[in-house]
């Protein structure tokens, strides 16, 4: 009886130390991509200070292209629609509908085809009045497996890695304003003693995970850049005194705003590259001020001063 007790307090304390070397990770791991890292880049200086008050921007996220050889073209999807998620819990954009987005990609494929004047086709971000389009890569992805042998047991840890690219876009312009990469890890881990424990195969989930945490790299800073572009919205329709607005309150936009107006302006063409070099303002025909709301997210304005107010002329918050 003592020599089978003495054999498995041997067997007990060899598991207890298989057990106590290897224990299971859930988490992020504990490189750059860690919370202290977050926490690092939280404390880090904004790059540019917030100068808009006032409507919330509407953007557009359009495809992120996946140039990894591990995805084969499928990851940009997923890096997207994260990106989309957290852009969406800020509060502080209106978000294009997949459906706006589809009308944007007919309008740029008809521009490329050559049956458009090249020169006098809409800009993407006029056709459904984005202010802002990101846009991005997946530039790399893998994943790594470990694996351990213990006396008693074995361990396996599964290591994913992503890099994500995003790019900033003003829409009126064309021009990139902000571009930043972020690389995110998560991995997962399993433990098996005596043949008890976890087998575990590929985790797709850790796809999602590493895209977050390399999204979590750049969002504060993509989002205070975002912040600095100035909000621009354009008259639909005059009639009389009154001026209907393609903005209401799901804009942000709230019973007596005064609203400045300006015509559409000039574009202007670099002379060298023949590319656009952005819209000079219009001059000021004069203000409104919110009075009504209809639609999904519509205004009506009173005139309070000026005159000769057109459809596509700019509005802007007044200050």
């Amino acid at each position: 009886m003592r020599t089978k007790l003495f054999f498995a307090g041997i067997l007990f304390m060899f598991v207890a130390a298989g057990c106590a070397t290897t224990p299971p990770v859930t988490g992020p791991s504990t490189r750059d991509s860690t919370p202290a890292a977050d926490i690092r880049n939280a404390q880090r200086a904004p790059d540019a200070p917030i100068v808009t008050q006032g409507p919330k921007l509407r953007v557009a996220v359009v495809k992120f292209n996946d140039r990894s050889a591990y995805g084969k073209g499928r990851l940009g999807g997923a890096a997207k629609d994260i990106l989309t998620t957290e852009l969406v819990r800020s509060g502080k954009f209106i978000m294009i509908t997949r459906q706006d987005l589809d009308l944007l990609q007919d309008e740029q494929d008809l521009a490329h085809s050559g049956m458009v004047k090249a020169g006098t086709g809409a800009k993407s971000g006029e056709i459904i009045g984005v202010n802002a389009i990101v846009t991005g890569t997946v530039s790399q992805f893998g994943v790594k497996q470990k694996s351990a042998t213990y006396l008693f047991g074995a361990s396996k840890t599964q290591t994913a890695e992503a890099t994500v690219d995003v790019r900033l876009v003003d829409a009126s312009t064309g021009r990139i304003i902000f571009a930043e990469s972020g690389v995110g890890v998560h991995e997962s881990s399993s433990t098996e003693v005596l043949g008890i424990g976890g087998r575990t195969g590929y985790d797709e989930t850790m796809e999602g995970k590493a895209f977050r945490a390399a999204v979590a790299k750049f969002i504060d800073n993509l989002i205070q850049k975002m912040e600095t572009i100035e909000w621009t919205g354009k008259v639909a329709s005059v009639e009389g005194t009154e001026v209907t607005v393609n903005a209401g309150r799901k804009t942000g936009l709230i019973a007596g705003d005064r609203l400045q107006v300006f015509g559409e302006g000039r574009e202007v063409i670099d002379p060298d590259t023949k590319m656009p070099l952005g819209r000079r303002q219009g001059p000021k025909k004069g203000d409104i001020e919110i009075v009504d709301f209809f639609g999904e997210d519509a205004s009506v304005g009173r005139i309070v001063s000026g005159s000769d107010f057109a459809v596509n002329d700019i509005v802007r918050f007044g200050r």
